[in-house]
């Protein structure tokens, strides 16, 4: 087997292990005698997730941090060009381009880098995949050679990615159909609540989660639909953002059917590829009238710590704040502290609507 055969399997089995793809950007690096690669994929000239070598992390975090994607000149440029190619940055920018360009002046240049060779991809998500491999700048440009080399090998990899991209649709779809079978309606959403999919169960419950003409979630109750909103940005921001990504919401009852609890769980690591612009699951707890829920449910359902869950659960057996504050032995104003964080964090802002849905919540026999 020649070194081409060898890259060409590791490329077909990157479409089944995303994993991995940094090994195959690592082979296709070597190829090109480049320092590494990232496979980024980009929607309305964005980015939103990659996948990169370790020698190109400290670039990759500077570049996020800085703000450089949104003014990645080379990237631009790049999607202006035939996509069935791999092009060298060197056929399109002499050195005089450059030192007039604050992509190669002010980040690459200072980072050892310089030149690059790179080819985009259109997926089925509607994302564009960029796969791009960085040259230190004291090695001069891609070779051509080097350059044909990668563009005999880019059939195989639109074809991997366009497999990956598949695959991980069918993920959603059978996540979905897992969650219907258990009786949990649920969907997947990207990161701006624009619906991915979702199973018939989640289609039913249209009064309490609506779909707008732009195909975005929307929750019937505005100040559940604000704790979402708030969601969506924080997984959208990153970094410091996320811990606050991932929450539990309670529904009022509608005249269309009963109260429920939204989960938000975020997609995360490998489950959330470069291959999918899921960001969310959301998953919807039923809940009923037939008896009242245990403390560490109602902890675990709304993401309350448990003296939250106790104060929410004896709200739930009709004792106003008062008497709480007598049975817990605390004062009135902790009470009330421990409300404001119950609402905070399941997106109710009235006591009888919070009340009702804990007196909802459904136990298992």
């Amino acid at each position: 087997m020649n070194a081409s055969d060898s890259i060409i399997d590791q490329i077909y089995e990157a479409a089944l292990v995303p994993e991995m793809w940094s090994s195959v950007l690592e082979s296709l690096s070597e190829v090109a005698g480049c320092t590494g690669g990232l496979l980024l994929s980009a929607r309305d000239h964005k980015a939103n997730r990659t996948i990169l070598t370790d020698s190109l992390r400290e670039f990759y975090d500077r570049a996020t941090n800085e703000g450089w994607w949104a003014r990645n000149t080379r990237g631009k440029l790049l999607l202006t060009l035939p996509a069935n190619e791999f092009h060298s940055d060197a056929d399109y920018y002499s050195l005089e381009d450059m030192k007039r360009e604050p992509l190669y002046a002010d980040l690459l240049w200072p980072m050892g880098l310089g030149y690059a060779t790179a080819t985009h991809i259109q997926v089925p998500n509607g994302d564009t995949l960029i796969l791009s491999l960085e040259r230190p700048l004291e090695r001069g440009p891609v070779e051509r050679q080097a350059v044909e080399s990668l563009t005999a090998l880019r059939p195989h990899i639109a074809r991997s990615a366009l497999l990956a991209s598949r695959l991980a649709f069918e993920r959603i779809q059978s996540a979905n159909e897992a969650f219907g079978m258990t009786g949990l309606p649920s969907a997947a959403i990207d990161a701006q609540g624009k619906l991915i999919d979702c199973n018939k169960l989640f289609e039913g419950r249209r009064d309490q989660a609506l779909i707008d003409a732009g195909n975005k979630v929307r929750l019937a109750n505005d100040d559940a639909n604000r704790v979402l909103e708030q969601c969506l940005a924080a997984i959208r921001a990153g970094g410091p953002g996320l811990p606050f990504a991932s929450r539990s919401i309670a529904l009022p009852r509608t005249e269309g059917g009963d109260a429920s609890v939204l989960h938000l769980v975020p997609v995360r690591g490998y489950a959330r590829d470069i291959f999918t612009a899921a960001a969310y699951f959301i998953i919807l707890t039923p809940l009923d009238g037939d008896r009242l829920a245990p403390i560490e449910l109602i902890q675990g359902l709304f993401d309350l710590t448990t003296m939250e869950a106790r104060v929410a659960r004896a709200l739930a057996t009709g004792k106003d704040i008062d008497n709480t504050a007598q049975s817990f032995g605390i004062s009135r104003e902790t009470v009330r502290a421990h409300l404001k964080n119950i609402f905070s964090k399941t997106g109710f802002s009235r006591q009888t609507d919070l009340a009702a849905a804990i007196s909802l919540v459904r136990t298992i026999e």
